[in-house]
């Protein structure tokens, strides 16, 4: 994912960008929604506190 940040402000392919936006979507957003349902999920009641 880190990587694909960096090399993202160097895309200048259109297709290269797709296959990126592609591979956020599939890849990196669930992962995204796994990781706020574990927070959620461990640490609900301190960050309704909040």
């Amino acid at each position: 994912m880190l990587k694909d940040r960096n090399d993202i402000t160097h895309i200048y392919d259109g297709d290269a960008a797709k296959k990126l936006a592609n591979r956020i979507l599939e890849e990196y957003i669930p992962q995204f929604i796994k990781l706020e349902m574990e927070v959620r999920k461990n640490y609900g009641d301190t960050l309704e506190t909040i």
